[in-house]
């Protein structure tokens, strides 16, 4: 599957790159992308996962699956991220220069 790195934007490449960075439960990969709404976050992990390159770790309980998962990359969002490493750590250098302003 050949996947097209300008589809994503820079939502799409913080929670890629915060589930890189060991970020790997929901509500904190959503802390993580300011200035998006629930609605918008949600539709962004549904989006990464219908591409192939994100899941739910079904590895975890049922409740925990529901309420606040952890989210893992698959072996084409390994692929992606290798592919891209560079977009990839710019956003979360950018994520983490923002952190260190707000501390």
């Amino acid at each position: 599957m050949i996947l097209n790195s300008d589809k994503l934007d820079v939502i799409d490449y913080v929670i890629l790159a915060s589930i890189k960075n060991g970020v790997k439960k929901y509500t904190s990969i959503f802390k993580n992308c300011k200035k998006t709404n629930v609605e918008k976050f949600r539709e962004h992990v549904n989006e990464l996962e219908d591409m192939n390159l994100i899941t739910i770790d079904s590895n975890e309980s049922w409740l925990t699956r529901n309420t606040n998962p952890s989210i893992i990359l698959k072996k084409d969002g390994i692929k992606f991220i290798e592919e891209n490493i560079s977009k990839v750590q710019e956003q979360w250098d950018l994520l983490m220069k923002d952190f260190e302003k707000t501390s």
